[in-house]
């Protein structure tokens, strides 16, 4: 405590001095004082103090840097952006729509509806750029014109303004929000829209202040090319004509003022001509030629698409679409930047309602739009309000600095608001890096290619279609197999469409399938895993595949697991397993049997699981069957190196199960050993903490679950700072009783580990202590100013509807809510919470069901999260999503029903399992029950 006081006289004594110092030189340093806050901020906090030092550094330079340089500024933001854009660029191919404009670039083909002839010609260009592969050279594109997004939006606040910091905050807002940032990393036509939208606003600012034409004119050519890049940039005219007539209500009494930009805005729109003259010249990529004034009308104007514009307005579900809407804000934003944009709003509406006018006019049109329109890319269809909502935070700022110049906090008050784009950038950053290091789609692509039987037939859904086309476009791999998109076909299910096409082709070519339908079971076909998709066989295979480590083990002498293929032994919690299983019937079956892999410690728990059930009587003796398992591990499994094992086991009619044996009594065979390793990132917690203990670690986060209706389950996220640290006991105390005690793992610098605790359920006012494992002497908790203050450190209280569950450990349920009793007939409103636990690559479904427990009566919902608009394709680490779901009960419901949940893959249908032992004991190792609920 001494030592900490006389640091502390020490520091005021020098920064008294500076101050001295610097008035004589003519510096400010004011600012410096703001360090006092974290100086006597009791608690340990590296993200606080970094913080309190970004915002002083910051002020410090806005204070006293007196000459502005705004073309070195703009060229500081422009290089830095880009830089930023290009450290985590996308290193090649992509899937989906961002894999055909790579290739559309290339070819100079003609992509889907509404075609984007200008962002096709201007990625051609991009192509030529001796860097990376083609693929890469188009994400780059997207990279600069981001850059130059957050640079005219940035000079367009700064002009408005006169701050830089303003124009700043305004491009940092925007140039960290997670799908702007996601936009500028892969190709795609979205950050040119909003570099169109940012050119628009400044080009109208500029007019309504000098009334130049020549603004006109700039505004008229970046509509004109906005709309013939993306037509709902269209609907802005809104705001725009609504902005101009009140700025110059005279313009209407001069049209000759409008000729030019009218000319200028008609000569725009001949981009759309590339479209038909392409058409014309055999482009190689052109799925619906185009050969008459209707065609080109459907194809530039997406006719296809208008029954989906304006679908969401009936008011209930355009209310839960707007709430989807505020759900995408927040995520993108943040609740500071939203407060200061609510801020920005109101100021402009008291000082410069025309203003508002314009970007608020933007804000609204755009997002009313994309809440109405019926497509999963919402967080996408928003590109033009982010660009709003960016301007308007920065405004808003910029006006709190004008409120506190006369006390002279304003540079702290700009730099604060600075500090929220920092903090987006430092939580957003990893996620961007990891994204920036996938390859997968090119792996994918690529494997099932170069394995591809010789003139095979893929059929494939839209995600992976293109980069097989890339693949065979542009790098010439395989030309002889013939990639086939299967798409929707109107009102006819999915899976009869896949069946048609899978019996259209199989009897001709060897067929491989992209996607799995539960309708396959019936089919007179085989679906063997390959190279991650499925070859089709229409009659049995007794050949063990190549790659495959055999083995010869008889399971009650009925079943033998004839081999086996493990890719990679070494893992961390935040992965999984693949594994790869033979059998073989070496008698006729009569039922159906379970196959399981198992990771497992000594004592027989197991850590991570996969298990497949086949309608075995439908295969013939000595027939071979391949299964595929992804085992993800339960996010609290220690490093170590444990057991794979693999066996059999059937479902009694009573209850339970029971595992065959082999000859020598064995329930299972051993694959092998699979290493755990630590994880070298801290996990995502509801409750972070930074809480350093003297023997060596750090509780960095704690979050609760209530899931099952006994015992509360807690977990503890450690950091292990010292490595030569004595082993440590957990020990939980709760009014002092001692409830739980358990062993804390041990590792290297800079690991994390999380630990579970099994509770009582009216457990409260937890406390956590430390001891050593050798003596059972308690450890010291460092407190305020890093004082040690005792050995018992208080946990958050958790709420009653807290939850943790880990799905796949690619994301996280923390919190399901749902009516405990509702009238037969009447609608069941469902809303989950999920939070990413990293980059997501893969499209997941989220299912939820509502049935009786005798199963007399069931409705079910399945769909993409967030009402279709936020799919998982979207997410990183961090991200909180809000799924709404109503489910439509059957008029003859009736008693008690159960609400399960289940996330799937919606091409390969596999379930993500429920990471959660005690679940998976219960039989809800991918079904998740939620809860009851009584039906009146």
């Amino acid at each position: 405590m001494l030592a900490a006081l006389l640091a502390t006289i020490v520091s005021i004594l020098v920064a008294v001095s500076l101050a001295a110092v610097g008035r004589r030189r003519g510096l400010d340093l004011s600012p410096l004082l703001a360090l006092y806050l974290y100086v006597f901020w009791p608690w340990l906090s590296p993200v606080l103090a970094l913080g309190n030092a970004f915002v002083v550094a910051v002020a410090l330079l806005h204070k006293n840097v007196r000459k502005p340089y705004p073309l070195l500024g703009d060229a500081l933001l422009f290089v830095a952006s880009l830089a930023l854009y290009v450290h985590t660029l996308a290193p090649t191919i992509l899937p989906a729509d961002s894999g055909e404009f790579q290739l559309v670039a290339y070819v100079l083909g003609i992509a889907h509806p509404p075609g984007y002839p200008l962002y096709t010609m201007l990625a051609k260009l991009c192509t030529y750029c001796p860097l990376g592969d083609i693929a890469y050279r188009v994400n780059l594109f997207s990279a600069v014109t981001s850059a130059l997004t957050l640079l005219v939006l940035g000079r367009a606040v700064r002009w408005l303004t006169g701050s830089g910091m303003a124009g700043l905050i305004a491009a940092a807002a925007l140039g960290v929000a997670p799908t702007f940032w996601a936009q500028s990393t892969t190709a795609n036509i979205r950050s040119l829209t909003a570099l169109f939208t940012a050119v628009q606003l400044s080009a109208l600012l500029a007019y309504a202040s000098t009334k130049n034409v020549k603004h006109l004119l700039a505004f008229a050519l970046a509509f004109g090319l906005g709309i013939t890049h993306h037509g709902s940039i269209a609907l802005l005219i809104l705001p725009y004509a609504a902005f101009v007539l009140v700025c110059d209500p005279k313009l209407v009494r001069r049209p000759r003022t409008l000729i030019r930009p009218l000319l200028v805005f008609l000569l725009s729109l001949l981009v759309v001509l590339y479209l038909p003259l392409r058409s014309a010249m055999g482009a190689p990529l052109d799925p619906q030629p185009i050969r008459s004034l209707s065609g080109f009308l459907d194809h530039v104007l997406a006719r296809g698409f208008r029954g989906d514009m304006f679908y969401f307005i009936e008011p209930t579900v355009l209310l839960a679409r707007l709430r989807v809407v505020a759900n995408v804000l927040a995520f993108e934003f943040g609740p500071v930047l939203l407060l200061l944009a609510t801020w920005g709003a109101a100021s402009m509406f008291v000082r410069r309602g025309r203003l508002l006018l314009l970007c608020g006019g933007v804000f609204v049109v755009n997002a009313l739009t994309a809440a109405t329109y019926r497509a999963p890319q919402t967080v996408e269809y928003m590109i033009p309000a982010y660009v709003a909502v960016a301007f308007i935070c920065a405004y808003g700022a910029w006006s709190l600095s004008e409120l506190a110049r006369s006390r002279r906090p304003s540079s702290l008050v700009l730099a604060a608001a600075l500090l929220m784009p920092a903090l987006m950038l430092l939580r957003n950053y990893p996620s961007f890096v990891q994204l920036s290091r996938d390859r997968s789609a090119r792996q994918y692509a690529e494997d099932v290619l170069k394995q591809a039987p010789q003139g095979a037939r893929v059929l494939s859904n839209w995600h992976y279609a293109t980069p097989f086309w890339y693949l065979q476009h542009v790098e010439n791999v395989r030309p002889d197999v013939e990639v086939v998109y299967v798409y929707p076909e109107g009102a006819t299910p999915l899976a009869q469409v896949w069946l048609r096409r899978i019996e259209e082709s199989v009897a001709r070519r060897p067929t491989i399938v992209t996607n799995y339908c539960p309708e396959f079971e019936t089919a007179p076909y085989t679906f063997q895993p390959f190279a991650s998709t499925l070859l089709v066989q229409t009659g049995p295979a007794y050949e063990v595949p190549n790659g495959i480590k055999r083995l010869d083990v008889l399971f009650d002498g009925r079943i033998r697991l004839a081999g086996y293929e493990l890719e990679g032994q070494t893992v961390s919690p935040a992965d999984s397993l693949t594994v790869h299983i033979c059998w073989q019937p070496a008698v006729k079956l009569e039922r159906d049997y379970s196959f399981f892999v198992h990771l497992v410690d000594e004592t027989g728990a197991v850590l991570g699981q996969g298990d497949v059930t086949h309608h075995a009587a439908r295969y013939d003796v000595g027939q071979v069957i391949l299964d595929e398992y992804r085992i993800p591990l339960l996010p609290t499994v220690k490093p170590g190196r444990y057991k794979l094992i693999a066996g059999v086991y059937i479902t009694l009619a009573e209850g339970g199960w029971r595992r065959l044996t082999t000859k020598d009594g064995r329930d299972a065979v051993t694959l092998g050993q699979v290493e755990v390793q630590p994880l070298d990132a801290a996990p995502v917690t509801l409750h972070a903490l930074h809480r350093p203990f003297a023997c060596g670690y750090t509780l960095v986060g704690a979050d609760y679950d209530h899931s099952l209706p006994g015992p509360l389950r807690l977990y503890l996220h450690w950091r292990c700072d010292d490595p030569s640290a004595l082993e440590q006991n957990i020990v939980l105390f709760s009014g002092g009783e001692v409830l739980a005690v358990s062993r804390l793992p041990t590792g290297q610098a800079g690991d994390y580990f999380t630990t579970t605790h099994d509770l009582p359920a009216d457990a409260m006012n937890l406390v956590l202590e430390l001891h050593a494992a050798v003596d059972d002497t308690p450890g010291a908790l460092f407190g305020p100013w890093g004082i040690s203050v005792g050995h018992r450190l208080r946990l958050p209280m958790p709420s009653t509807d807290e939850r943790y569950i880990c799905l796949g450990g690619e994301m996280l349920l923390v919190r399901a809510e749902y009516p405990t009793a509702l009238h037969a007939g009447s609608p069941l409103r469902a809303k989950m919470t999920f939070v990413g636990t990293k980059p997501i690559t893969h499209d997941y479904s989220v299912s939820l069901s509502f049935t009786d427990e005798a199963s007399a009566w069931r409705t079910q919902h399945d769909g993409t999260p967030a009402l279709g608009a936020i799919p998982t394709l979207k997410w990183i680490r961090g991200i909180t999503v809000w799924d709404e779901h109503d489910l439509v009960l059957p008029p003859d419901a009736a008693g008690r029903g159960v609400l399960r949940l289940t996330v799937y893959d919606a091409f390969t249908m596999r379930p993500l399992p429920i990471l959660d032992e005690r679940l998976a004991r219960l039989g809800q190792g991918t079904q998740m029950e939620l809860g009851g609920i009584q039906v009146r």
